[in-house]
C-alpha cells in the first residue's frame, strides 16, 4: 500500500513539474514603462520607454512626448507619488500606473487592444496582420491613415511590416509615392529603403527618366553613389542612349566624359560604345579628328583610330593611301601601320599621291618610304615613266637616282629602243660620260644597235658619230665598233 502511496505522490510530483515547465515555455507578455524627465520644472515633455518583456525577449521603444498626451498625468505629479495615465493610441489604450520620485518615474502597463484595428487594417488594404503586433503598433503611435496612404502609394506596401520598415528608414509616402511613380511595377520594399538609405533622391530617377534609361533600383543607388547627378544624365541622354547599365554612365562620368564630347562623336558618324568614347576621351582624340577620319572612307576601329592620333598621322594620309591603292581596308582587320610608318618617315599625302601617280604600278608602302628616304622626287619618276623606260620598278628608280643618271640620256635610250639595257648598263653610260647627245649622235650615225659596253668603248677611245660618218663618206661604209676603234687607234 505504502508503494502505491509513494508512486501515486511521485506521478502527482511530475505533472506539477511538466506544468510548471509548460507554463515556462509559454510566458504571458508583460508591459512597462519609464519616464525620464529633460529639465525638470521647464520642459513640457518627457522621455518614455515602453518595455514587452516576453520570456527572454525584451523589446524597448522610446521617444520624447508632451506631458499632455499621456491622459492623466500632471506636471506636479513628477516630483513624486503614485500615478496613472493613459495613452490613447489606434492599436489600443496603454493603461499606466505606477509611482514618480524626483522627475523619475517607471510602472506597468496594462495594454487594452482595439478590437477593430486588426480589420481596419485589413480592409486599409493590409494582410497578414497579427495580433502579437498590435502593443508594438501601439507603442509606435501606428495610424490607420498612415497603412492607407503607404498602400496607396505603392502597391509594394502589403503588411504591416512593410509600412513599419518604411517609416523606420526614414520613407514618407510623398516620397514613397514619387519612387512608384518614377520605378518599375516590380518595385520591392527592400529597394525603396535602399534608395533611402543611400540618399538617392527624386531627381535623378527623374533624370533617368528623361533621358530614356530604364535601369534597375540597383543601378540608380550605384550612379548616386558615384557622384553621377540628374543633369549630367539628361544632357548625355540624347547623345548616348544605349547605356545597358549603370557602369556605362559611371564610366563616363568618372572618365569625365561630357556629354558634348559624345555628341559630337555622334555627330561624325561615329558608333561607339562607352569603353571606346572613354579610350578616346583619354588619349586626347578629338571628335573633329574621328570625322576626318570617317571622311577619308577607312573603317577604323577605336584602337586604330587612338594609334593614328599618338603617333600624329592625319586623317589626309589615311585618305591619300587609301585612294592610291597602297594599304589595305578590310574593316576592323586592317592594320594602320602601313600609314604609321609613312608619317614617321615625313611622307606627306602629296608624296603619295604623285608618286602612286607616276608609277606604272601601285608602289607597296615600304617601296613609297625607301623612294622617299633616297630622295626619289615624284617629278623624276614622272619624267623616267614618261620616257618609256620599262620594268620601271621602285628599286630601279631609286638605283638610277642614286648614281645621278639623268633623264636626258634614258629618254634618249627608249627612243632608240634599247629595251636589252638594263639598269647596270644605264648607270655604267653615266660613269663612263656618256651622255644623251653622244648616245643620239651615234644612233643618227647607224649605230642604233650597239651595246653599253660598245658605246662605252667608242666613247673611251674618242671615236665620235662625226669621225664614223666621215669614215662612212670616205668609202668604208659602215663599220663595225671594233673596226672604228681600231682605225681611231692607228689615226686613220
Amino acid at each position: 500500500m505504502r508503494s502505491i502511496t509513494r508512486i501515486s505522490f511521485l506521478l502527482v510530483l511530475m505533472a506539477g513539474l511538466l506544468a510548471t515547465v509548460l507554463l515556462a515555455t509559454d510566458p504571458e507578455p508583460e508591459y512597462s514603462w519609464r519616464i525620464l524627465p529633460h529639465v525638470i520644472g521647464i520642459s513640457d515633455t518627457v522621455y518614455i520607454t515602453l518595455t514587452r518583456h516576453e520570456g527572454s525577449n525584451t523589446m524597448a521603444y522610446g521617444s520624447s512626448v508632451p506631458i499632455s498626451s499621456l491622459e492623466g498625468l500632471e506636471h506636479a505629479d513628477l516630483w513624486g507619488g503614485s500615478v496613472s495615465f493613459r495613452i490613447r493610441r489606434d492599436a489600443g489604450v496603454l493603461l499606466c500606473k505606477g509611482s514618480f520620485l524626483l522627475g523619475m518615474g517607471s510602472g506597468r502597463i496594462e495594454f487594452q487592444p482595439n478590437p477593430h484595428f486588426a480589420s481596419d487594417l485589413r480592409d486599409a488594404g493590409l494582410r497578414d496582420v497579427r495580433d502579437d503586433q498590435l502593443f508594438e503598433l501601439a507603442v509606435a503611435n501606428f495610424r490607420i491613415s498612415t497603412a492607407r496612404e503607404f498602400h496607396s502609394a505603392c502597391r509594394c506596401v502589403e503588411t504591416v511590416d512593410d509600412v513599419m520598415e518604411l517609416t523606420n528608414h526614414g520613407v514618407d509616402t510623398h516620397y514613397l509615392r514619387q519612387i512608384a511613380r518614377l520605378l518599375p511595377a516590380t518595385l520591392t520594399v527592400q529597394e525603396i529603403t535602399q534608395l533611402k538609405d543611400h540618399g538617392v533622391d527624386t531627381a535623378l530617377l527623374e533624370a533617368l527618366r528623361s533621358a530614356g534609361y530604364q535601369l534597375p533600383v540597383q543601378s540608380a543607388i550605384e550612379l548616386h553613389d558615384h557622384g553621377v547627378d540628374g543633369q549630367f544624365l539628361r544632357e548625355l541622354g540624347p547623345q548616348f542612349a544605349s547605356a545597358r547599365d549603370a557602369n556605362d554612365l559611371i564610366a563616363l562620368h568618372d572618365h569625365g566624359v561630357t556629354a558634348e564630347f559624345v555628341r559630337k562623336l555622334r555627330e561624325s558618324g561615329a558608333t561607339l560604345t562607352a569603353s571606346q568614347i572613354i579610350e578616346l576621351h583619354d588619349h586626347g582624340v578629338t571628335a573633329e579628328f574621328v570625322r576626318n577620319l570617317r571622311e577619308s572612307g577607312a573603317q577604323l576601329t577605336a584602337g586604330q583610330i587612338i594609334e593614328l592620333y599618338d603617333h600624329g598621322t592625319g586623317a589626309d594620309l589615311v585618305r591619300s593611301a587609301r585612294e592610291a591603292g597602297i594599304t589595305r581596308d578590310a574593316g576592323t582587320d586592317a592594320s594602320v601601320s602601313p600609314v604609321i610608318a609613312l608619317h614617321d618617315h615625313g611622307i606627306d599625302p602629296q608624296f603619295v599621291r604623285a608618286m602612286a601617280e607616276a608609277l606604272p604600278r601601285k608602289p607597296a608602302v615600304d617601296e613609297l618610304i625607301r623612294l622617299h628616304d633616297q630622295g626619289v622626287s615624284p617629278e623624276f619618276a614622272k619624267r623616267v615613266a614618261r620616257s618609256g623606260l620599262a620594268d620601271l620598278t621602285p628599286d630601279r628608280l631609286i638605283k638610277l637616282h642614286e648614281h645621278g643618271v639623268p633623264v636626258e640620256l634614258i629618254e634618249q635610250i627608249t627612243r632608240s629602243h634599247r629595251a636589252s639595257f638594263s639598269t647596270d648598263d644605264l648607270v655604267r653610260l653615266h660613269e663612263h660620260g656618256v651622255d644623251a647627245g653622244f648616245l643620239g649622235s651615234f644612233d643618227a650615225a647607224g649605230y642604233s644597235t650597239a651595246s653599253a659596253d660598245e658605246i662605252i668603248q667608242l666613247h673611251e677611245h674618242g671615236v665620235t658619230a662625226d669621225y664614223a660618218r666621215r669614215m662612212q663618206a670616205e668609202g668604208f661604209g659602215t663599220l663595225s665598233v671594233n673596226q672604228l676603234i681600231k682605225m681611231k687607234d692607228h689615226g686613220v
